[in-house]
C-alpha cells in the first residue's frame, strides 16, 4: 500500500486545520504579515504601505520600548487545574515551589523531562485555594497537557485533579510599554491598577472597558505588561477598543518578530531556540528555579545523576559580533578559533537590537559562562565571525 493512499487527501493545505484567532480579520485588513506558529496563523509584523518587514518590525520594536504596544497572544496555552491535591500535583510538574503562592500571585516555573532536561516554561497563578490558572509555550499546549494527563493516570491516580484545556476559551491581548498602566487606566477597569496593588506576577480578575478579563502582570519583552484574557467572543470589541483609546498613546500592534527581538535583548529563553531539548536549567544559568527545599519534583534526581558525571556542558551566552553589523544565522556552528574540527556550540538567535544599534546574539557554548570576555568564532559558509562573549541579556540588565 502506498504511502500516498494511506494520507489520502491529508496533504498540503488540507493536512492540518489553520488555527486563526478571533482577530484575525482585523490583523488581515491591517497589513499583516502572516507565519505559521505551532498550527496558528499569526501576524510576523504589521506592515504599512510602502514599508518593508525589517522596516515595521523596527518601528514596532521602538514603539514598544517608548511608548505602548499591543500583543495577540491568545495563542499562548491556557489550563485550568483544580481539586484538593493540585498545589501538590503542581510541586511535582514544576522545579520550583508553587503551593506556598497566596490566591491572586504566581510564579515563573519550569517543567522537566523524566530526564532531566526542560520541557517547557510558563507561569502559574493561584487563582483559590484549589484553583490554578496555568499558562504554557505557544507549541507545547497540547504537549503539557497531555504530560500532565499521563502522570494522574499513570503515577498518582489517587490524587484529587482535575485539568481542563482551556487555551480555547481565553483570548489573550497583552498591552506592553511604559505607557500600558496608563492606557490600563484610560480603558476603564475596576481593578486597582497601581504598582502597590497589582504588583509584578499577580493575577486580577474584573472587567476592562466594561468587559469581564482575567489579567495577569507579566512580561516576555521587559517592559510594563498586562495580559488580559477575555472570552473570545469579546476579543475584537476589546482589541478595537484598545487601538482607539491607544491612540494618544501612540499604540502600534505588535508582530511576533518584534516580540522575538524584544525577548533576545532581554535574553529571556524561547523553546526551539535555547530550549532544544539538550539543555538544563543549570545550562541556561536559571539555577535559581531549582528548588533545594522539595524532597522530589520530575527530573530532579536526573538533572544531578547527569551533572555529576562532570562532563562539559553547552551554557548559554550573549554574542556581541566585532563588527556590529554582522549577523550570524540561526544555528550556525561555533568552533575553536573557526576551524574545522568539532563544534562547541551553536547560535540560538541573533537580531538587529533596536535599543543597541547592532546585531546580538544567543548562543549555547561549551562551558559558557566560565567564558565572558572571551571571543568566539562562528563558522558560516567562505567567512568566520569574530564575536565577544558576554552575559546574555543587552538591554535593562538590573530589571528595572
Amino acid at each position: 500500500i502506498s504511502l500516498g493512499s494511506i494520507a489520502g487527501e491529508a496533504a498540503g493545505k488540507l493536512f492540518m486545520p489553520t488555527r486563526k484567532t478571533s482577530i484575525d480579520s482585523w490583523s488581515e485588513a491591517n497589513g499583516a504579515h502572516w507565519e505559521p506558529v505551532a498550527n496558528w496563523r499569526r501576524p510576523y509584523s504589521y506592515l504599512k504601505p510602502g514599508e518593508t518587514i525589517s522596516q515595521a518590525v523596527t518601528r514596532e520594536i521602538i514603539n514598544t520600548r517608548n511608548n505602548v504596544g499591543l500583543l495577540d497572544a491568545s495563542t499562548l496555552g491556557k489550563i485550568l487545574v483544580k481539586g484538593p491535591d493540585a498545589a501538590k500535583f503542581l510541586d511535582l510538574i514544576y522545579t520550583n515551589i508553587m503551593s506556598s503562592l497566596e490566591p491572586g500571585k504566581g510564579r515563573y516555573g519550569l517543567m522537566l523531562t523524566d530526564d532531566g532536561l526542560i520541557f517547557d516554561d510558563g507561569v502559574a497563578f493561584r487563582i483559590d485555594k484549589h484553583r490554578w490558572f496555568i499558562s504554557t509555550s505557544s507549541g507545547h499546549s497540547d504537549a503539557v497537557n497531555q504530560h500532565m494527563l499521563k502522570i494522574l493516570a499513570f503515577d498518582h491516580p489517587e490524587w484529587d485533579v482535575k485539568i481542563t484545556n482551556i487555551t480555547n476559551q481565553w483570548n489573550n491581548a497583552t498591552i506592553c510599554g511604559p505607557l500600558a498602566r496608563k492606557l490600563l487606566k484610560k480603558l476603564g477597569t475596576d481593578i486597582d491598577c497601581e504598582n502597590d496593588s497589582f504588583p509584578f506576577m499577580a493575577f486580577r480578575e474584573g472587567s476592562i472597558a466594561g468587559i469581564p478579563a482575567r489579567i495577569i502582570r507579566v512580561s516576555f519583552t521587559g517592559e510594563l505588561s498586562f495580559e488580559i484574557n477575555v472570552s473570545p467572543r469579546n476579543m475584537l470589541t476589546l482589541w478595537e477598543k484598545i487601538m482607539e483609546e491607544g491612540t494618544d498613546f501612540g499604540i502600534l500592534p505588535v508582530g511576533s518578530e518584534a516580540s522575538h527581538v524584544l525577548r533576545v535583548e532581554k535574553g529571556f529563553l524561547s523553546l526551539g531556540h535555547e530550549v532544544d531539548g539538550t539543555v538544563d536549567p543549570y545550562d541556561l544559568g536559571m539555577d535559581w528555579l531549582m528548588s533545594k527545599k522539595k524532597m522530589d519534583y520530575i527530573g530532579k534526581r536526573s538533572v544531578h545523576l547527569r551533572r555529576s558525571f562532570g562532563k562539559i556542558r553547552r551554557e548559554l551566552v550573549g554574542l556581541l559580533p566585532d563588527n556590529p553589523n554582522d549577523a550570524i544565522p540561526e544555528g550556525a556552528p561555533i568552533t575553536p578559533h573557526g576551524k574545522k574540527i568539532a563544534t562547541e556550540g551553536f547560535t540560538t538567535a541573533c537580531v538587529w537590537s533596536v535599543v543597541n544599534k547592532r546585531w546580538v546574539g544567543l548562543a549555547l557554548l561549551d562551558n559558557g559562562h566560565a567564558r565572558h570576555g572571551e571571543e568566539a568564532y562562528v563558522r558560516i559558509k567562505d567567512k568566520i565571525i569574530k564575536a565577544k562573549i558576554t552575559k546574555p541579556v543587552f538591554h535593562d540588565t538590573d530589571g528595572k
